[in-house]
């Protein structure tokens, strides 16, 4: 067996959906401990590196029990890169909801990040190892909801998408290959780096914070539910400033939910906002993340796929 699917299997055989006290930040270590590890090589799309992730998660999911995509009758959904002459993978599993598991809700982050430069790995612990992380430990406590008679109502697709550092490819292919029918997607929760704080926020809240993005673009049910769930517990600050149509970052096109908005299923995009410090640097490794605000985020986004997965009526498609 190779090493890192070796250390994938005794990563994952110490882990049990009953958690410590330390909620969700065994599962979180030990799935960014694999993904941002040396032996990934960056997880450039297109390399080696990426197949060894790859592989990772589609272990992850079987050992989970959870089903591929039907219409895809394997893990993978694979498209050939516009300009590097070689094949890539989004990766994704299917949890069967109940009275509504015609309409989906997709979970989702990208699992690449930026390779090996010169003699610099870049192991993208934050980018976005934090979402690909959070991806598998919720999909873990979902589908053992399930197995314990308290599954959704939904469908719920876990997807990891490659490609999106070199243009949100993966995410393009999908919401032009579709899996399943597209307009049957309530909404796209979209986790791209949550692991770390914004170095430019100055602000008392620091270490409680989440950047969302999407609430006002597609469905004015989204912000409502949102502060409602927040509300419940672990409450967090709820950042809206990049959703500021002047963002000189256009963060809201920057990351994989896009592919969704722009053929208008709802979105909200999480994000911790690093844009300076070890953003795109060999220094974005796991000794940096902030784990009880990766917890906490991770934790909000849980309870929220639950009432997205569960309420009564899809999300009004309301706003221009």
């Amino acid at each position: 067996m190779k090493v890192y699917l070796l250390i994938a299997t005794l990563f994952y055989g110490i882990s049990s959906y009953a958690q410590s006290s330390s909620g969700y930040k065994n599962e979180l270590y030990q799935h960014l401990s694999v993904l941002a590890h040396d032996s990934m090589e960056g997880r450039e799309t297109g390399t080696p590196g990426i197949e060894k992730a790859a592989n990772y998660i589609e272990l992850c999911f079987r050992n989970m029990e959870l089903n591929p995509v039907k219409s895809l009758k394997t893990y993978r959904q694979v498209y050939k890169t516009p300009y590097l002459n070689a094949w890539a993978f989004n990766v994704m599993a299917q949890l069967d909801g109940e009275d509504l598991k015609d309409e989906y809700i997709v979970i989702s982050a990208h699992y690449d990040h930026l390779g090996i430069q010169g003699t610099k790995v870049y192991n993208g612990a934050d980018d976005d190892g934090s979402g690909t992380a959070a991806v598998l430990t919720l999909a873990k406590r979902l589908k053992a909801l399930k197995d314990a008679g308290k599954g959704p109502r939904r469908s719920i697709l876990f997807v990891l998408f490659s490609g999106e550092e070199k243009g949100l490819w993966g995410s393009e292919y999908f919401s032009d290959h579709p899996p399943v029918e597209f307009k049957k997607i309530s909404c796209d929760l979209n986790i791209d780096m949550i692991g770390r704080v914004d170095t430019e926020r100055l602000q008392k809240d620091t270490l409680n914070y989440v950047y969302v993005v999407g609430h006002n673009r597609i469905s004015s049910d989204l912000k409502p539910a949102l502060e409602q769930v927040n509300q419940t517990a672990n409450s967090l600050t709820l950042d809206y400033k990049f959703d500021n149509p002047k963002d000189p970052q256009r963060i809201f096109y920057r990351s994989d939910h896009y592919n969704f908005a722009r053929l208008g299923v709802p979105v909200l995009f999480f994000y911790d906002g690093m844009l300076l410090g070890d953003y795109h640097k060999p220094t974005d490794d796991i000794e940096r993340i902030q784990w009880e605000l990766y917890e906490k985020r991770t934790d909000l986004i849980f309870r929220l796929a639950q009432e997205m997965a569960n309420r009564n009526e899809a999300l009004k498609r309301d706003l221009k």
